[in-house]
C-alpha cells in the first residue's frame, strides 16, 4: 500500500491491474498497432488478459474520457476527428510543444540525454527498411525519452491529449518514405540542438516536424 511517506520521499507504487491495462493499450495506439476499424471489445481482452473484465473496461473509459477512443454499440474505436479538428490540435501543438521542447532541452543534464540515441537509431534503421510499425514505435520512445525530461508535467499531460488527436495523420503518413525521412532528419536536429543545449534549433526542429506533418496530412486527404 501506498503510504503518505512513501509519495512523499518519491517512492512510485507499481502499477494497479487498471493502470497496466490502460498503458498496454495506449502504448498499442502509440505505436500504430490499432488501426481504425479494430473494436476494442472489454470482454474479449479481458480473456485474452486471463483478467476480471472490469479493470479492462476501466482503462477503456479513460482512454475515451481523454479523447483517443470513441464508443460504438458494442467496444470502443479510435476515435474519429474531422479535419478541422485535426488542423485545430495542430495549431495547439504548435503554440505549447516546441516551448515544451525548450524546457526539456533548460532542464536536461548530459547524462538526461542518454536515452535518446537508441530509439533515434533505430527509427532511422526502421525508414530505412521501410517497416511502418517499427518506425512509429522508435518514433514514440524517442518522443517519450525527451518529454519525460520536461519539468512541467502539466503541460505535458496538455500536450499529449493533442497528440493522441492528430494520431490519424500519423497513420495516414507513415508509409510515406519522404515524410519518414523528414521526420529522421528533424528528430536528428532535435537531438543535436538537445545535445549542444542550443534552445532556438530546439524550438525550431520542433516546429518543423509539427509543420510537416500537418502540411503532408492536407497534402493527402
Amino acid at each position: 500500500m501506498e503510504t503518505l511517506a512513501s509519495v512523499r520521499a518519491g517512492v512510485k507504487r507499481p502499477p494497479n491491474l487498471r493502470e497496466s491495462v490502460y498503458q498496454m493499450l495506449r502504448e498499442r495506439i502509440l505505436f500504430g498497432e490499432i488501426g481504425y476499424e479494430e473494436k476494442l471489445v472489454d470482454q474479449d481482452i479481458a480473456s485474452r488478459l486471463n483478467i476480471s473484465r472490469m479493470p479492462v473496461r476501466e482503462a477503456l473509459m479513460q482512454l475515451r474520457s481523454e479523447g483517443a477512443l470513441q464508443s460504438t454499440a458494442r467496444g470502443f474505436v479510435l476515435r474519429r476527428y474531422t479535419r478541422a479538428q485535426m488542423n485545430e490540435a495542430f495549431e495547439v501543438r504548435r503554440l505549447i510543444e516546441p516551448q515544451a521542447a525548450v524546457m526539456a532541452c533548460m532542464a536536461a543534464d548530459e547524462g538526461d540525454l542518454q536515452g535518446l540515441p537508441r530509439p533515434l537509431d533505430l527509427l532511422t534503421q526502421a525508414h530505412a527498411a521501410g517497416d511502418s510499425a517499427a518506425f512509429l514505435r522508435h518514433k514514440a520512445c524517442f518522443r517519450s525519452a525527451w518529454m519525460d525530461l520536461v519539468p512541467n508535467r502539466t503541460l505535458v499531460e496538455a500536450i499529449e491529449r493533442f497528440y493522441d488527436h492528430v494520431h490519424v495523420a500519423r497513420l495516414l503518413t507513415v508509409g510515406d518514405a519522404a515524410m519518414r525521412g523528414l521526420t529522421v532528419e528533424n528528430m536528428v536536429g532535435l537531438y543535436d540542438a538537445f545535445a549542444s543545449g542550443d534552445t532556438e534549433r530546439v524550438r525550431a526542429s520542433a516546429l518543423a516536424q509539427l509543420d510537416a506533418m500537418a502540411s503532408r496530412y492536407n497534402a493527402i486527404l
